[in-house]
């Protein structure tokens, strides 16, 4: 979707970024393989606040005023927003490829390229480790009523974990086998359906599959007219009747799930891999994505819709030569597929 431009901004030099919002949507941060963290306090602000946080920072959430960051083997806390560090949740012994927290945020879990995934309790720092997968955890998440992890591997499994006793409950065999996280073609961003936690979504080669709790049955796919290319990174809107996917070469989706269509597409103008994508916690209103490519610096990608009644995309970009950011936002007229 096209989008009127603003003036360049500074971003994170070129390499890896990731992207989100803090819990109440009024704050975007955004890190990078330069090992900032930048707090954005709305999409004009033109000096955002630096954090720095590691070498290279792959990962972030935000919840209950704490940042948590993932860089290298290392899971650090930082205030939220004031950025001061707050001390290390854990470590492990490879690079830690994601995190995510349960919807209290009172547990982390993260996943590693030492193969364990990590169950942190935030209060305490009393620690769980989870053990069965037999190469780099590329993604975790959490299902809203903490009964269950999902994650998602390079040797080639989703795992679904019960919480209360760390036990597999069921390994499904779906993607592709590599032994290097580096070396993935996907991120394989899985999520949990927000709310009553039915589904868990999966990017399966180019479509998304929906498994259905407690039966783990893959009850239907996202593919009608769906990617031209591998999807990696699936995201939830905060009600649940909505999914946005992004694949490899630059293409975002917005499915309605109810009807398994496709009724948005925003395409990276330059067909670069999305490496962060998710949605503004307000509401069904804002996504925000962050693009990799080694010769390209970086910068988050919003686009704002309502569902309901309008459309607004707005679009920041890297500039590999002087690593700026773009910002534009164009207003949409109503669309009939949406709601």
């Amino acid at each position: 979707m096209p989008a009127d431009r603003k003036p360049m901004r500074f971003a994170h030099s070129e390499g890896h970024t990731d992207v989100c919002y803090d819990e109440k949507g009024d704050f975007l941060l955004t890190c990078g393989s330069d090992g900032d963290v930048r707090i954005y306090k709305d999409f004009d602000d033109s000096d955002p606040e630096s954090v720095r946080a590691g070498d290279n920072v792959t990962v972030l959430v935000v919840k209950n005023k704490k940042i948590v960051t993932a860089s290298d083997n290392s899971v650090q806390a930082f205030t939220f927003p004031e950025g001061s560090p707050d001390g290390i949740l854990t470590r492990f012994t490879a690079p830690v490829n994601h995190i995510c927290f349960n919807q209290s945020g009172t547990v982390l879990a993260a996943g590693a390229s030492d193969f364990n995934i990590k169950v942190v309790a935030v209060a305490d720092g009393s620690q769980k480790v989870l053990k069965g997968h037999e190469a780099p955890v590329l993604s975790v998440t959490m299902d809203p009523k903490d009964q269950y992890i999902a994650s998602s591997s390079c040797d080639g499994t989703v795992k679904i974990w019960k919480l209360e006793d760390q036990t597999c409950v069921t390994t499904l065999s779906i993607l592709p086998k590599v032994n290097d996280a580096r070396i993935s073609k996907t991120l394989c961003r899985l999520a949990w359906q927000p709310g009553n936690g039915k589904y868990v979504a999966v990017p399966v080669d180019k479509i998304v599959k929906l498994y259905e709790q407690d039966t783990w049955r893959n009850v239907f796919n996202l593919d009608n007219d769906g990617h031209s290319e591998l999807v990696s990174i699936v995201s939830w809107s905060p009600c649940g009747n909505y999914i946005a996917s992004a694949s490899i070469n630059g293409e975002m989706f917005i499915w309605k799930v109810s009807s398994q269509m496709v009724i948005e597409r925003i395409n990276h103008e330059g067909g670069q891999t999305i490496c962060g994508l998710v949605w503004n916690p307000k509401g069904n209103k804002e996504i925000a994505y962050t693009d990799n490519q080694v010769k390209t610096s970086n910068g988050p990608v919003t686009a704002n819709d309502s569902m309901d009644d309008s459309l607004m995309v707005s679009a920041m970009d890297g500039d590999s030569d002087d690593e700026q950011l773009i910002v534009g936002k164009k207003k949409q007229e109503t669309s009939p597929m949406l709601g």
